[in-house]
């Protein structure tokens, strides 16, 4: 029955995806440092901070930032521990694709650490080498490093400011920052019928699952599977469509109305200050200890 644990698990993935979200919606709602600053304060901080943390060139500097994220998240009210999972689940995935081929002598010369692979000669195929010894390089576990390091601090703010915000604030906050409002209204949407599409997916398996009465072969169940997916994809084709259509019958043209009005504070202007001089002094620090 290991089609079955697997469809189960499945189904599983796409109810945790539901609760991690509602979940975050309700760290939104306490009443932390984060979420009683302005959406714009906290949209115009990430962006600075993301700009600081590519800037950055040593470990040291970066993992201080993270550290930052991490007293952030505390002084949030947001649990450490949901919080970290929900970053270091993404990190790993995406950074080992991009760090595991660098480290090698291959995509970054300079001096082995390990050797990983003897070969008789080299080989040279146009303006590619392969060289006798492949072998993970001293520059390059330092590039990984550091590009991890920023991967990881630039992740836990992004993490951060969404488990601290409303999505309809979030939205409300890029239009009157003047982000375009297609990209606005597409992000919105997709957000909005994500859920919509999750239970339907729920809703197809838990009919195949009450109308099966024997073990259905792993073939079977890969096909079956894979006729669902064009099914969704057919049925979110007829939905955008429909949707589009109810949108212009009520008088839609091209804008949301935002029902949210911003009003910045003067804690949002200490705010602001006080990171935008915490990311310059940390900056010119790094620079003059190089």
């Amino acid at each position: 029955m290991g089609h079955t644990r697997f469809l189960d698990k499945t189904l599983l993935s796409i109810t945790r995806l539901a609760e991690q979200s509602l979940f975050s919606e309700v760290s939104a709602q306490r009443r932390g440092l984060l979420q009683s600053l302005d959406v714009r304060t906290k949209l115009f901080t990430l962006l600075f901070l993301l700009v600081v943390i590519s800037l950055l060139r040593t470990p040291l500097a970066i993992w201080l930032m993270y550290g930052l994220s991490l007293v952030l998240a505390a002084l949030s009210r947001v649990p450490l521990r949901f919080f970290l999972k929900r970053v270091w689940l993404f990190v790993p995935l995406f950074s080992a694709a991009i760090v595991l081929p660098a480290l090698l002598n291959v995509i970054t010369p300079g001096d082995s650490v390990l050797v990983i692979l003897r070969l008789d000669s080299p080989h040279t195929w146009g303006p590619y080498s392969i060289p006798a010894e492949i072998a993970i390089t001293r520059q390059g576990l330092q590039g990984g490093i550091v590009f991890i390091s920023r991967v990881a601090a630039s992740v836990s703010f992004a993490v951060l400011f969404t488990l601290t915000s409303k999505w309809s604030d979030i939205f409300a906050g890029l239009r009157s920052l003047f982000v375009p409002r297609m990209f606005v209204m597409t992000l919105s949407l997709t957000y909005r019928y994500l859920f919509v599409f999750l239970r339907q997916i729920q809703d197809m398996y838990r009919g195949r699952k009450s109308r099966t009465i024997r073990s259905i072969s792993s073939a079977a169940d890969r096909n079956w599977t894979a006729s669902r997916i064009g099914v969704s994809f057919k049925r979110s084709v007829r939905m955008s469509e429909d949707i589009y259509h109810a949108m212009i019958s009520r008088g839609f043209q091209g804008e949301f109305p935002v029902s949210r009005r911003f009003r910045a504070r003067a804690r949002d202007y200490a705010w602001l200050v006080t990171n935008c001089g915490f990311g310059v002094i940390i900056v010119l620090l790094e620079r003059s200890l190089l």
